[in-house]
């Protein structure tokens, strides 16, 4: 399948900022101790506001995108090409920074281990639960001191409490120096202790033996290069835990063995037991469909769109269990067939939903064959429901995304451009909307201070654990109360509370758990 294109998404190189995820954090998590960000039950949000701001209110000079949002919404995460957000000097290029809500202050993130600014290129980042620490993917040689492959992306860890930043990906006498593999999508687990993300490097998991193609059986791992220069599409995903300072792979075949394509945008459950991600590897075996009791058995494939191998949209997402080490598709159609899902799935705090998009037929614009429709699974029963089919006796071709649950897994909330969701007049871009998973109800949240639509178009939502700060990216002039500008070209960083539905004023809803 092909997705419609979004005029507000920025690519860099070849791959697709859609593969950034907010990493799942749990509400309970917010009481975790430390100085770097006391817990506050609510941020200081009284309506939609710009956090990509400039220093003394100036009006930002380049576009900006959202990353994530701290478990108590206090701390919002967004990159930005703005040169003027803080007042040290951007050095690189794109960087990453934490607003403090109910402050207003804005700092750099992306920094190296003396604190000093990056000079190099920082595309996607991820916060914890309590905002102490940032994971983030940078090309930068200057980010901590010793390293062997210049100017390789990898991934890295700022402790805000400490000043200090870590190599995750790897130690810093590498054995694979090659300096076009990389490890990026950083995803971290609440109390900071798990970072997830994926790499085409060969030496982050000891255990793992993968000889070079042609390199014969019982070859050593390292013994000749195993991926193909310049650039590879064999990309896995790795678990880090930084308490034992040991690597795993995730992306294992039934063999043991590294998958032989690519796996993308991890995401990883509060307490680092659950991770998701999207692979075009064939890690397991397709055979009978199961019945929902038993999800983790082998699974038919439905059929797929019309796939272009040169740019792929879609493919299985899946989920590992730390506790049971499985592997297990997680992308079930309503059918009960596995099918591929949009780059930009998602597991729930907890770890026990998935959340993705899945084609069905009828373009959107451009010529496009398909759009795509959010849908949930419950990891645990199997169930599979459709999320944003639209109002009754309706349809649209628009497309559904990038979903976000909260804590409680009442509130799911995703960008649309689908025009059937709510009732009343209709947008004609992208918007952001919220679902009540327990009544059905949906609503448009990225609007104007009057209740109207925003006059450009919202993406990427990122909701707090704690239900009560959204964080999201537009470029619509006239979501802030007292301006009215129009739409802008590039794209801004944005957080608004979440407020209540206007009948029933309960917004926190009640945990799903049977």
């Amino acid at each position: 399948m092909t997705r419609t294109t979004r005029t507000t998404r920025t690519t860099r190189g070849t791959r697709d900022r859609r593969l950034l995820g907010a990493g799942s954090v749990l509400a309970a998590a917010v009481a975790l101790a430390v100085t770097a960000a006391p817990a506050q039950a609510d941020p200081a949000l009284r309506g939609t506001v710009r956090i990509s701001t400039g220093v003394n209110g100036a009006a930002p000079d380049d576009q900006s995108w959202s990353q994530g949002v701290s478990a108590d919404g206090r701390y919002a995460l967004f990159t930005s090409w703005a040169k003027n957000l803080v007042p040290q000097p951007t050095v690189g290029g794109r960087d990453a920074y934490l607003r403090d809500l109910r402050t207003g202050r804005t700092e750099r993130v992306n920094l190296s281990d003396s604190g000093e600014a990056l000079n190099g290129w920082t595309d996607q980042a991820a916060i914890n639960a309590d905002g102490r620490y940032v994971a983030f993917e940078s090309n930068a040689d200057n980010v901590v001191p010793g390293m062997q492959v210049k100017g390789r992306t990898e991934v890295y860890l700022r402790d805000r409490r400490t000043g200090r930043t870590e190599l995750v990906s790897g130690g810093l006498t590498a054995t694979d120096t090659d300096q076009f593999h990389a490890s990026y999508a950083p995803q971290i687990s609440a109390d900071g202790r798990y970072v997830v993300y994926v790499s085409s490097r060969t030496d982050l998991d000891p255990t793992v033996v993968d000889p070079a193609p042609g390199a014969g059986a019982g070859a050593a791992p390292g013994a000749a290069p195993s991926l193909a220069r310049p650039y590879t599409w064999k990309i896995n995903v790795y678990l880090t835990d930084r308490r034992t300072h040991t690597t795993r792979l995730i992306s294992r075949d039934t063999a043991g063995k590294p998958g032989e394509s690519t796996s993308f945008r991890p995401t990883i459950s509060a307490n680092g037991r659950t991770i998701g991600f999207g692979s075009l590897s064939e890690l397991l075996p397709t055979g009978p469909t199961p019945a929902p009791a038993a999800p983790t058995a082998p699974t038919a494939r439905a059929a797929a769109p019309e796939l272009s191998l040169a740019r792929p949209t879609s493919a299985v997402y899946y989920t590992w269990n730390a506790a049971s080490g499985k592997l297990t598709p997680a992308s079930y159609d309503v059918d009960g067939k596995v099918a591929d899902a949009d780059f930009d799935a998602t597991v729930s705090p907890d770890g026990r939903y998935a959340v993705y998009s899945l084609p069905e037929p009828g373009g959107s614009t451009g010529g496009h064959r398909y759009h795509t429709v959010l849908h949930v699974r419950d990891l645990r029963t199997g169930a599979v429901r459709k999320v944003s089919g639209g109002l009754p006796g309706t349809t649209s071709v628009g497309s559904s995304g990038h979903g976000s649950i909260t804590a409680d897994n009442r509130w799911l909330y995703f960008d649309s451009a689908a025009d059937n969701l709510v009732p009343g007049p209709q947008h004609p871009g992208w918007d952001v909307y919220r679902q009540d998973l327990r009544t059905g109800r949906t609503e448009r949240v990225t609007t104007a201070p009057d209740g109207s639509a925003g006059n450009g178009s919202s993406n990427a939502p990122f909701v707090s654990a704690a239900g009560n700060t959204l964080v999201f990216e537009s470029t619509s002039g006239n979501l802030v109360a007292g301006t009215d500008a129009p739409a802008a070209k590039g794209s801004q960083a944005f957080a608004r509370p979440t407020g209540s539905w206007s009948d029933d004023g309960d917004d926190q809803g009640e945990d799903q758990d049977d």
